[in-house]
């Protein structure tokens, strides 16, 4: 894969806070791997195989309960790396990562992940990228409890145009998600999902169309967010 393809990767904060060593190990030793839409890039219960940057594309990290019923934890966009937790426990996958359209992954294999893990600053920032999505998470537990609906619309609709694993550089006021791909992130029917959008484009926060949300307002956005 050619250094340009990678900029993604290249130019993602946390990418850039690895010592250049690191960064160079990472780029040269990973391998591509390309995953088409609808397929999946890692199944619930797979043993660890390794880590992985997104180069390309959106997968979601899902899980499938035996009744059906299907839960969206986040997306992974270009610039995510995911996979850290069973590549530092060894145990087998918790979730399936799945590409919602196609995808190109950087494949770090087991054996360069453990090197890697040798030096402090990278172990550091695998704790840090650990971090920041155990505190993403509480944040969720917080508001599937305590807030309204269409607080939890809110507020994940700002997490989503900040970037839903890792920082973007920028604020993004287009978020390129159908309704079915939401309703399944929040655990809400998409018909109740379809009333809480309409209501919430009335007070001119955001605006529909098809496989996109447009935030409009993001002032006002954040307020209906706090109920």
């Amino acid at each position: 894969m050619a250094r340009d393809e990678l900029l993604s990767l290249t130019s993602d904060n946390w990418f850039k806070s690895l010592a250049a060593a690191t960064q160079e190990t990472l780029l040269t030793r990973g391998r591509p791997l390309r995953v088409r839409g609808r397929e999946f890039a890692v199944r619930k219960g797979d043993p660890a195989n390794g880590f992985y940057g997104v180069v390309s594309g959106v997968l979601a990290a899902s899980s499938v309960l035996e009744d059906g019923r299907e839960m969206i934890f986040g997306l992974l966009e270009p610039g995510d790396w995911f996979g850290e937790a069973s590549s530092l426990d060894g145990l087998p996958r918790t979730h399936d990562i799945q590409a919602l359209r196609n995808s190109e992954l950087l494949h770090i294999a087991p054996p360069v992940f453990e090197d890697l893990m040798k030096d402090a600053g990278f172990a550091r920032s695998i704790a840090v990228l650990q971090t920041g999505r155990t505190r993403t998470m509480f944040s969720f537990f917080e508001d599937a409890a305590l807030r309204t609906t269409r607080a939890r619309i809110a507020r994940r609709l700002l997490q989503l145009a900040r970037g839903d694993a890792t920082a973007l550089p920028r604020t993004r006021r287009v978020i390129p998600i159908t309704h079915e791909t939401f309703a399944l992130m929040l655990g809400l029917t998409r018909q109740t999902l379809s009333l809480e959008l309409k209501a919430m484009a009335a007070t001119g926060a955001l605006s529909l169309s098809y496989g996109r949300i447009v935030i409009e307002s993001i002032e006002t956005l954040k307020v209906l967010s706090e109920p």
